[in-house]
């Protein structure tokens, strides 16, 4: 069921409706506006649209970051678990 949530983005307030918790569109909107809010501070002369654009362009990067982290971690994991599989095949061909 889908939960309508009112959050305030640069002054504006939108009601939002999500499948997610009242408390985590409230933290993604907040982000946002925190995104657009910096990067308007940066370019005064920037307009919403660009502003809204380039918070999108950040956040994708963030996004995109945090993605080829998570590979590496999977890929670090798979490395561990050989890793480990080989220790205690070690292990057990020295108990018996």
């Amino acid at each position: 069921m889908k939960n309508l949530v009112q959050v305030e983005i640069m002054g504006r307030e939108y009601n939002i409706r999500s499948d997610e918790g009242e408390e985590r569109v409230k933290k993604i909107a907040q982000y946002v506006d925190e995104k657009l809010k910096k990067i308007s501070a940066i370019s005064k002369t920037t307009s919403t649209l660009n502003a809204a654009i380039l918070a999108a362009m950040d956040i994708a990067n963030e996004y995109f970051d945090a993605l080829e982290g998570c590979t590496h971690l999977k890929q670090r994991m798979e490395e561990i678990e050989t890793k480990s599989g080989r220790l205690i095949e070690r292990i057990d061909s020295k108990t018996h």
